[in-house]
C-alpha cells in the first residue's frame, strides 16, 4: 500500500479498518531524512507498509493513542496488531520486515546497537525544530512559532544533503531507468510520422546528428505538425534534412506556415519551408519582432539546435483565427512558456495544438524566459476549451478517444483536461511555496530546494535529468530558474538572448 489521501483515512472509517493488515508509518511530510526513509521503504515493498504524513485527523484515525507532540518528535508505527514503536525502535520494526534490512532490524534490538541507535536518533530528535524549516509540513502547522526560531539555514542544508545521500541509489537508479526509456522511445519514433484523424493530423518527428542528443539526454523529442494544410512549427536548420526526407515521402499539400512561438526548435525553417512550399509564413505580431532580427543564442543553444535566421518578408500577422483546408483554428494567446506563445484550437474537432504552452506536468527545468505567473493564467484559459485531443509541441498527445491509435509513449491515455489540471495544481503549489519562502526571506537556493522535497517521486526520479540539463545548458535551463520564474518583473535583467522579451522588442 502507498501513501493515502487524508480524505480515505479520515474521512472513510472502512477505509481505515481496511488498512490494520498493513504496518502504518507516521511521518512528517517536510523533513527531509523521513522523506528519504520513507521512499526507501515504498521502494522495498509497498503491500506491508502505509505511510501517513501526519496530521491531526490522520493521527485520530490511526490510533486514539497517538499525540501530536509525540509523533512530530519521533517516528511512530503502528502495528497490525496495535502496538505502537517508537524512535529508533520503529526503525528496528521497519527494517526486520524486508529481508534486504532484516540484518539492521535484528541487531537493532540487541546491545549494544540499540543504545547507540537510540542515542543517535535521540539526538536527531532533541534537535528537531533546527534541521528542518518544516515549510509545508505538519511541523509548520502544529508548531510554527518553534519551527522560525529554532530552524537555521546550516542545519536546513544538512538535513536536505542528508536525505539526498541517503536516496542517491534511487536516484541513481532512476536516472538509469529513465535514459532507457528515453533511448527506446527516441528509436521509435525516429524518422517516424504518425497520422491521425483521417490523415488531416499528422506528426512529424525530426532529427539532426546534434539536435539527437535532446531526446536521448533529456527525453525532449522534436516535432513539425500538420494540421488540415498547416504546417506548425518546421524545426530548426540542423532538423532541415530530416523535415525535407518527411515532405519527400508525404507530399502534403501545405498552404500556410505557423510558428507558435519564437524559440529556436520552432522557427529555424520558416524561410526555407515558405519559399519551398510556396505557403504564406503567419505568425503573432511580438513572435515577428523577437525575429526581425533574431538575437544571438547561447552557444551551447546555437551548436545543438541551431542558431535561426532572421525572419524575411512577406510574411503575415495572425488574427483571432486562421483559416485551414476546411475549416479554421482559433489563435488564442498562451504566453508564460515565452510572451509570444500562443496555441491553436479546433473547436469542431475538439483539437489543441498546444505548441510548448503544455510540456508535461510536471517539466522543471525551464528557461530564463518562461513567467510562471503568466503561464497559470494561460492554462486556466485553456482549461475552459472542451477538448478531446491535447497535442504537445514536442510530440506527446494527450487523449481518451478511440480512434486515436495507441503509438507507446506518445499516445497517452489521459483525458487533457486532467494533464492541465494537474499541471495547474503543480504551479499552484510551487507558487505558495516560493512566495512563502521569499516572503521569509530565504535566499533562492534554499527556496529550490524547499520545491523539491525528496518525499515527491517527481523531485527524486527527475533529479539526475534536471541536474544534467542544468550542468550541459551551463544553467540556462534548472530548477533555479523555475522558481524565479514565479518572481520576476518586468525590470530584471536577465541574458541579452531574453531581453527582447521583457522590452517587448523596442
Amino acid at each position: 500500500m502507498g501513501d493515502q489521501s487524508l480524505a480515505e483515512i479520515a474521512g472513510n472509517p472502512d477505509k481505515e479498518h481496511a488498512t490494520t493488515a498493513a504496518y502504518r508509518v507516521l511521518y512528517d511530510g517536510q523533513c527531509e531524512v523521513c522523506q528519504s526513509c520513507v521512499s526507501w521503504l515504498k521502494a522495498l515493498d509497498q503491500s506491508k507498509i502505509t505511510c501517513l504524513p501526519i496530521s491531526a485527523e490522520v493521527l485520530s484515525a490511526v490510533d486514539s493513542r497517538l499525540q501530536m507532540d509525540e509523533c512530530l518528535r519521533q517516528l511512530h508505527v503502528v502495528t497490525p496488531g496495535g502496538e505502537i514503536h517508537v524512535g529508533w525502535d520503529a526503525v528496528a520494526c521497519l527494517a526486520r520486515l524486508f529481508p534486504s534490512t532484516w540484518l539492521i532490524g535484528a541487531l537493532g534490538q540487541r546491545f549494544p546497537f540499540r543504545n547507540a541507535g537510540r542515542w543517535l536518533y535521540g539526538f536527531v530528535a532533541k534537535n528537531r525544530y533546527s534541521l528542518s524549516k518544516c515549510r509545508g509540513g505538519a511541523c509548520r502547522v502544529a508548531k510554527p512559532e518553534a519551527v522560525r526560531r529554532h530552524a537555521k539555514l546550516g542545519a536546513f542544508w544538512s538535513c536536505y544533503t542528508l536525505g539526498f545521500f541517503i536516496r542517491v541509489p534511487l536516484v541513481l537508479w532512476s536516472g538509469i531507468r529513465a535514459a532507457a526509456q528515453r533511448t527506446s522511445i527516441f528509436a521509435r519514433t525516429y524518422h517516424e510520422r504518425l497520422d491521425l484523424l483521417n490523415g488531416k493530423l499528422t506528426i512529424l518527428f525530426l532529427n539532426g546528428i546534434l539536435p539527437n542528443t535532446v531526446p536521448l539526454l533529456f527525453g525532449e523529442l522534436f516535432t513539425t505538425v500538420l494540421y488540415d494544410g498547416i504546417a506548425i512549427d518546421p524545426g530548426s536548420p540542423k532538423m532541415r534534412r530530416s523535415l525535407a526526407r518527411h515532405l519527400r515521402q508525404v507530399k502534403p499539400r501545405i498552404t500556410k506556415v505557423v510558428a507558435t512561438h519564437a524559440h529556436e526548435e520552432h522557427v529555424g525553417n520558416l524561410n526555407w519551408l515558405s519559399g519551398v512550399t510556396g505557403a504564406p509564413i503567419y505568425v503573432s505580431e511580438m513572435t515577428a519582432r523577437f525575429l526581425t532580427p533574431f538575437k544571438k543564442l547561447p552557444w551551447v543553444r546555437a551548436t545543438i539546435i541551431g542558431q535561426p535566421p532572421n525572419l524575411r518578408q512577406p510574411y503575415h500577422l495572425l488574427g483571432e483565427t486562421i483559416d485551414t483546408e476546411s475549416g479554421y483554428l482559433q489563435v488564442i494567446p498562451t504566453p508564460g512558456h515565452c510572451d509570444d506563445h500562443i496555441a491553436l484550437y479546433d473547436p469542431k474537432e475538439k483539437v489543441l495544438l498546444a505548441g510548448d504552452a503544455f510540456m508535461g506536468s510536471y517539466f522543471a527545468t525551464p528557461n530564463p524566459d518562461v513567467d510562471s505567473r503568466k503561464w497559470l493564467l494561460s492554462l486556466e484559459r485553456l482549461m475552459k476549451l472542451d477538448i478531446d485531443i491535447l497535442v504537445e509541441g514536442h510530440g506527446h498527445i494527450h487523449t481518451l478517444r478511440a480512434d486515436i491509435p495507441d503509438f507507446p509513449a506518445v499516445v497517452i491515455r489521459q483525458d487533457p483536461k486532467v494533464a492541465i489540471g494537474q499541471k495547474l495544481d503543480y504551479l499552484r503549489w510551487l507558487r505558495e511555496q516560493i512566495e512563502a519562502g521569499f516572503q521569509e526571506g530565504l535566499p533562492v537556493r534554499v527556496i529550490e530546494a524547499s520545491c523539491f522535497p525528496w518525499g515527491r517521486r517527481t523531485s527524486w526520479e527527475s533529479c539526475a535529468t534536471d541536474e544534467c540539463i542544468r550542468l550541459l545548458s551551463l544553467g540556462h535551463f534548472s530548477r533555479t530558474e523555475l522558481v524565479r520564474s514565479f518572481v520576476r518583473t518586468d525590470g530584471d535583467h536577465l541574458p541579452i538572448v531574453y531581453e527582447v522579451r521583457i522590452s517587448g522588442g523596442e
